[in-house]
């Protein structure tokens, strides 16, 4: 059997949990997302239980066919979590407890004001001749060491957050320094909001083939589409012109939906740029509940222009709380045009603020008719133009939008509207400020 490449990479997401489908597997996207920047393929995924032999079994499988494996999960203090077991049994050797990992997991417990249980002496197991991976994310250290067939293994923590920080600040800076080859990297990520997947791809589809250089991939979180362009070269200058380049002609093709380079949040994002602009906004929720003033709340600084929300779910507070007239609910319904025009004004001149944004829909999963069925959402937008040359008040614009997302859970109807309508007082922002 020939020797794997030595951008190829193996993954073992490790948990019942995963294979019962009580969590999802997010490590082993974010792992394989991530390689891709230091130029390693992920080839193949496999997800295992918490068992030892399974464990070995796996590892022992992927190291034989890459250069690189990296496993998740099944580092806690509990007897079911046999990761290091597993692979040790792979590496052929015994565990043994390392004093630095020891001295790493007492000083989270101390740090974080918690007892230090016998138990947690099983996180300071490592394999004899690894290095210890530390974390400073949580409770346990992980390890690197090379298997029999030469092939890295590299073991991580299984919480996402955990291993995304462990990721940056430890096995990052050893890819970054164990390049697959002498070719140089580049990479660009860009940051757009309300911007279906779909219609990028359709825009610039060709640019996310899989021997495309600059190589383009999409992720898409909380309402945002992240973009990453990464280029190999010869020489790092080269790569650099590629990746600039790239990302400029993709920032150019959706001008309207561009954040920035570095997004924490479509929310954070919003709120953070209403706050520097100076523009006062207020919020008119339905079927979101809060998730859009939550949202927004995300960026440090907003009180001084978030004026406040209004959740009105009933009728009545639509009424009493926005001045929706009872006529136009009883013509129109609650999930109308009209009603959210109504509200969208009702919270603008409530507030005084300079913009405002209303959500009226069906999230489902009942509630829905034909004419109204589950997913329709109404959305309006309200603008105050600056006062005139002669103090006269500003004009008030209302815009509305209407959308129809399918039936795919509460949750993600919910979901889709609140990002849309960070979107719409993105938009407002930008012409406003």
């Amino acid at each position: 059997m020939s020797a794997p490449a030595p951008a190829s990479v193996g993954i073992v997401a490790v948990g019942d949990e995963l294979l019962v489908g009580a969590h999802p597997d997010l490590n082993s996207p974010y792992l394989a997302h991530r390689c891709v920047e230091f130029g390693r393929q992920v080839k193949r995924v496999i997800v295992v239980g918490d068992d030892e032999d399974d464990i070995a079994a796996a590892v022992n499988s992927l190291c034989e066919e890459n250069a690189l494996v990296l496993v998740s999960g099944g580092l806690g203090p509990t007897l079911d979590d046999v990761t290091r077991h597993g692979v040790a049994k792979a590496l052929g050797v015994p565990l043994y407890e390392s004093e630095e990992a020891w001295e790493e997991v007492q000083g989270w417990f101390i740090r974080a004001g918690r007892p230090i249980l016998d138990s947690n002496r099983r996180q300071a197991l490592i394999a004899e001749g690894s290095e210890r991976i530390p974390n400073g994310f949580g409770t346990a250290p992980g390890f690197r060491a090379v298997h029999p067939s030469g092939a890295v293994v590299m073991v991580g923590p299984g919480p996402p957050g955990e291993l995304q920080g462990v990721f940056d600040a430890e096995i990052a800076p050893w890819l970054e320094s164990h390049p697959p080859d002498e070719l140089k990297r580049s990479k660009a990520t860009l940051h757009f909001g309300d911007l279906p997947e779909s219609t990028f791809a359709e825009t610039v589809g060709e640019w996310m083939a899989r021997d495309a250089n600059p190589l383009v991939g999409v992720t898409v979180k909380e309402g945002v589409l992240s973009v990453r362009c990464v280029a190999t070269a010869a020489t790092q200058a080269e790569a650099d012109a590629m990746a600039a380049e790239r990302a400029g002609a993709i920032r150019g093709a959706f001008p309207d939906r561009y954040l920035g380079d570095e997004v924490a949040g479509l929310g954070a994002f919003v709120g953070a740029r209403l706050a520097k602009a100076g523009l006062t906004f207020t919020v008119a929720e339905s079927c979101t509940g809060g998730l859009v003033a939550g949202a927004l709340t995300e960026a440090p600084g907003v009180s001084a222009v978030f004026e406040g929300s209004f959740v009105t779910y009933s009728n009545a507070r639509k009424v009493e709380l926005l001045g929706v007239s009872e006529a136009t609910l009883a013509d129109h319904g609650a999930v109308s045009e009209a009603v959210a025009t109504e509200m969208a004004r009702g919270a603008l001149e409530r507030t005084g603020a300079r913009l405002a944004v209303s959500v009226t829909g069906v999230a489902g999963p009942g509630g829905g008719t034909e004419a109204k069925p589950v997913g329709l959402v109404w959305f309006a937008l309200a603008l105050r133009q600056p006062p005139g040359p002669d103090g006269a008040p500003g004009v008030v614009e209302v815009r509305t939008l209407e959308r129809r997302w399918p039936p795919l859970g509460r949750q993600r109807v919910r979901s889709w509207a609140s990002n849309k309508a960070l979107g719409l007082l993105l938009e407002g922002s930008r012409e406003l400020g």
